[in-house]
């Protein structure tokens, strides 16, 4: 698939079948592209169901949906036997829209002193290094939906870091274990910003604001933002924990006990979380930590901000974010408006 047209043209050749299912075969990226391209094509959920064929890092709409977590040898095979069995599922999709923030004008004195009082204390080396040359070729997202995740800050660097040596370079990234190895190589480029976490927080650059009432609180002591719509976040966690509608039944943890909750805000409207679904037209937003961001590998979660229809980040510096496994860099004070954008059709294998 080398652009929207031949999407299309795959498609037409099949419409006039009836049963159609068909399995993308990428990463999170390709897939969200596919899909999306579904969403605009077919009237409101008839599009053909979508399985998937994970070729990616992360792949984690794979795992979300029972796809697997990598491409094995003989694995397409055992897809397309599996796919007329698997289960049919709606799934969200989300939509940013990003605008330019005049933080001159901003009245929001709160943002104003917190950045006043930070100023003092080093800033991350994502925000100090915002005019990196291997920054330049990624200023601006490769498209403005996602079905899966959002995520700024700390996290999204080390993404982006990892991205732009890729892109650079693609003949080292030959397989998953040499992109894993990679990926913590780059990692160790913010040890600092790890290791001295207690010193700077995302409330300093963001402000949060969830089905218009003002979240950035709750942000104080987190290093990444997330927003989630499935439970499948950086190569198979779940930090939002606990267990979903959308899943098959397993051993699952729950977190509700942890001390990972004592900074939990919930959203006013609501005076507890629903169980997460990447078919309600909400989306969860949570908080990590740079000890959390460790802890989500081992099953524990981050904290719990809000489930909600809309958001609005303002950034008042530079920031890294990562959106269904493509990074990019904001480079300039901007606002971006994420509001729900459509539902498509896809597949669930629940063959075991």
């Amino acid at each position: 698939l080398e652009n929207d047209s031949t999407i299309t043209r795959a498609l037409n050749i099949y419409a006039s079948l009836t049963n159609t299912r068909i399995c993308i075969c990428g990463g999170d990226g390709t897939v969200g592209w596919v899909l999306s391209h579904l969403v605009d094509t077919f009237p409101a959920l008839q599009n053909p169901p979508a399985s998937i064929l994970p070729l990616g890092t992360g792949n984690d709409l794979s795992r979300v949906l029972c796809w697997g977590y990598q491409y094995a040898s003989g694995q397409l095979l055992k897809t397309l036997l599996q796919i007329p069995r698997a289960h049919p599922m709606i799934l969200d999709r989300w939509k940013i829209h990003i605008e330019t923030l005049d933080t001159n004008s901003s009245n929001d004195e709160s943002l104003n002193r917190r950045r006043s009082f930070f100023s003092f204390i080093d800033q991350p080396k994502f925000i100090q290094n915002a005019d990196q040359p291997i920054y330049e070729n990624h200023h601006t997202p490769i498209n403005m939906f996602f079905f899966n995740y959002i995520s700024f800050g700390l996290d999204a660097a080390v993404v982006l870091d990892f991205h732009a040596r890729r892109t650079r370079d693609p003949s080292k990234f030959t397989s998953p274990l040499k992109n894993k190895l990679i990926f913590i190589k780059e990692s160790r480029k913010y040890f600092n910003e790890f290791a001295f976490g207690v010193s700077w927080n995302l409330s300093s650059y963001i402000r949060l604001i969830c089905d218009e009432q003002d979240m950035t609180e709750s942000i104080r002591h987190c290093h990444s933002l997330v927003l989630l719509n499935t439970r499948g976040f950086g190569a198979g966690t779940h930090p939002w924990g606990g267990t979903s509608v959308n899943t098959v039944p397993s051993q699952t943890i729950d977190h509700s006990d942890d001390d990972s909750s004592n900074h939990e805000v919930a959203h006013s409207t609501i005076n507890h979380f629903e169980v997460q679904n990447f078919g309600d037209e909400k989306i969860e937003v949570l908080g990590l930590n740079t000890m959390q961001m460790a802890l989500i590998h081992i099953g524990f979660r981050g904290t719990r901000i809000a489930q909600c229809r809309q958001v609005r980040i303002e950034l008042s510096h530079p920031m890294p974010a990562h959106m269904d496994g493509e990074a990019f860099y904001l480079a300039r004070s901007t606002a971006i408006n994420i509001t729900h954008a459509g539902q498509v059709m896809v597949l669930r294998n629940d063959n075991k």
